[in-house]
């Protein structure tokens, strides 16, 4: 069977066949096997019958990219995007979005879901996020009856208790798809600058138990040059180098700033091509522009948040275009965005949890090293690990060779927004939905589990505090709850915030300074803008104190916290319209910044929708008029390669 030019694999063909029968299916197979082309099938089947059809990613990068592809091959009248950064064409046949904006089209009770045929859940295995999983389960248990899902997953061990747990909170069954061969296989090396490359047996011999001795070793981290040099020998580009933090993508790709990888009319290409991004995006005075430059034009790259949004779109489309040759990247890279390499490299087997260290789950390495190998392309995908044998656990190499990936576990949290929508449309019987969870689902059942019984003390604690404080009536929303329910993210501290009439102190330009304090959150290594150069005083400071502290005489496990203002100096300052090239100056990095003014206006969009106050509406507004500009403004970066 062939569709859009390609022979279909058999997994494929079940899938499509399973498809044209209208059902709802769990579609498992490894990074690389095509899915993508399952859910394309889908959308078109969808067009075909006249329906509309939602495609929900877990990152923006992805739904980006989606919104591209998908735009080029339907047209800019079908295909919308919205991921509260950008809303273009929200009412398009095929509309992407993040499963965030999904879950509440569905809170809302959207009249847009109507006539929706599919929903397509890429990367459903992102249920297992620890602090995002729970939309997607939300998603699930909420959705109209009569809309199809059509998930992709990575193989994980429980899919078929998932397609169960689905189907029961569906009433329909879901057809499970499985693959587990990947089209090119891949050879596993270990390598250690020492030693050269090694085996499990190796390993093992120089493996030292004792954990002092082992400390010894771990002192030299190895350097990334002679892995590198041993790949470039083989020819074995492009390489997929992945770091767990952002520094060690910056320092080795300056290690390596001196390889000239790509030939004379490579370069051209690229300095064509940069040339017209840069213009596009108006990064002349991107103060670090000229040092990326000469980067990428000897074909090197990395890759991480901490970068500014437009510079990670230069990498990815010159890696697209293969004149990235060597890329350092942290693991965000792996997630669903389509770049496959040759090679994939791992820095180390261990990465920092905000705790520890701790070796990789084997799904995690799974999903990396499942980008090398390039179909129809290379015969094999080399994937190499960078070790320091005598402290290399061998135990945790065989299960990261041999093991299976870990098992898909619930993450499901009932934030305010859900509790505050629920509750006021169905009261007590809201936990008659809460209990539809997976965390709740044995054997093809829901039971009263311990974790769920947890979780439903929480909720009800979160139920009193929000009667406590005037969100609830009882089971009806007031005015300030109503406000909390509409707006989904630091909803509780916003419908404060406005309540206590906090906002009438702001000057314009203070408004983003005090809802971004809602959002920042202290960044590990992160510089914070010097504080003593900026002193501001909100009266919400103690507003948020207080909410905070009832909440927690409330016995709520995670409470909210306290206004940070740390970014406060430079986002007062992009709100007074200083450049690209002041901002630099705060020595905060610029990724994170646009990450917390692209959500802030986020939250100034949806308050300037909801609240009832007119005037305080139009301030919104001019605030949010002020900040959403040049690099910040996602929908202009997205609509500009139209």
């Amino acid at each position: 069977m062939r569709y859009q030019n390609y022979e279909l694999d058999p997994f494929q063909v079940q899938a499509v066949e399973a498809i044209d029968r209208g059902e709802s299916l769990i579609v498992a197979a490894p990074t690389g096997c095509g899915k993508t082309l399952i859910a394309e099938y889908a959308v078109d089947v969808s067009m075909e019958r006249n329906k509309r059809v939602i495609y929900t990613a877990p990152i923006k990068a992805l739904s980006n990219q989606k919104y591209r592809d998908f735009r080029k091959r339907f047209g800019e009248e079908v295909v919308g995007i919205q991921t509260g950064d950008v809303t273009i064409n929200p009412e398009g046949k095929l509309l992407i979005m993040t499963t965030e904006i999904f879950r509440n089209l569905i809170l809302e009770d959207s009249c847009r879901l109507s006539d929706i045929y599919y929903v397509i859940f890429d990367e459903i295995h992102y249920l297992d996020d620890p602090e995002r999983g729970t939309v997607w389960e939300e998603s699930i248990i909420l959705a109209p009856r009569e809309i199809r899902f059509m998930c992709l997953s990575a193989t994980v061990p429980n899919i078929h208790e998932l397609a169960q747990w689905m189907g029961a909170v569906r009433g329909t069954s879901f057809t499970v798809i499985e693959e587990t061969q990947r089209p090119v296989p891949l050879k596993h090396h270990f390598y250690s600058p020492k030693f050269g490359l090694m085996n499990l047996k190796s390993i093992k011999r120089k493996y030292r138990s004792d954990a002092s001795e082992r400390k010894k070793f771990l002192r030299r981290k190895p350097s990334s040059k002679r892995i590198i040099q041993y790949i470039l020998e083989r020819g074995q580009t492009p390489i997929l180098y992945f770091c767990f933090n952002r520094r060690a993508c910056e320092y080795n790709a300056e290690q390596h700033s001196q390889l000239n990888l790509l030939n004379y009319e490579q370069q051209k290409q690229v300095r064509t091509m940069v040339d017209e991004l840069v213009a596009q995006y108006n990064l002349g005075d991107y103060d670090r522009l000229q040092y990326l430059r000469n980067l990428w034009e000897s074909g090197t790259a990395f890759h991480h948040a901490g970068i500014l949004p437009a510079a990670k779109e230069i990498v990815e489309r010159l890696f697209t275009a293969g004149l990235i040759k060597l890329l350092f990247c942290t693991e965000t890279f792996a997630l669903g965005v389509n770049m496959p390499a040759s090679s994939v490299v791992f820095d180390e087997l261990e990465k920092f949890d905000g705790v520890e260290f701790n070796y990789l789950m084997t799904r995690e390495y799974n999903q990396m090293a499942g980008r090398a190998g390039r179909r129809g392309m290379d015969e094999v995908g080399f994937v190499y690990s960078q070790i320091i044998p005598e402290a290399t656990d061998p135990q945790h190499i065989e299960r990261l060779l041999y093991g299976n990936n870990e098992r898909i576990n619930s993450r499901f949290y009932a934030g305010y927004s859900t509790i505050l929508n629920l509750y006021s449309q169905f009261g007590e019987d809201a936990f008659e939905i809460f209990r539809k969870s997976l965390h709740n689902f044995r054997k093809g059942t829901f039971a009263m589990t311990k974790a769920y019984r947890k979780e439903e003390n929480q909720i009800e604690n979160r139920i009193k505090f929000l009667q406590a404080t005037g969100f609830l009536d009882g089971t009806n929303l007031t005015e300030k709850g109503k406000l909390a329910a509409a707006v989904s993210g630091y909803e509780i501290q916003a419908a404060e915030l406005y309540a206590s009439r906090s906002f009438d102190e702001c000057s314009i330009v203070q408004i983003p300074v005090l809802l971004a304090s809602l959002i920042t959150e202290e960044s590990r290594g992160r510089k914070n803008a010097p504080a003593s150069s900026f002193n501001m005083r909100f009266s919400a400071e103690k507003v948020i104190h207080k909410l905070r502290m009832k909440e927690i005489k409330h016995n709520i496990k995670v409470p909210i916290r306290e206004l940070d203002f740390s970014l406060a100096a430079p986002v007062f300052a992009w709100a007074n319209g200083c450049t690209l090239k002041d901002l630099a100056s705060f020595g905060v990095p610029e990724g994170d910044l646009v990450r917390v003014l692209r959500m802030t206006i986020q939250l100034l969009r949806t308050l300037r929708d909801r609240i009832p106050d007119t005037f305080l509406a139009d301030r919104f507004h001019e605030a949010l008029v002020m900040i959403n500009r040049d690099v910040v403004d996602a929908q202009a970066q997205l609509e500009v390669e139209y």
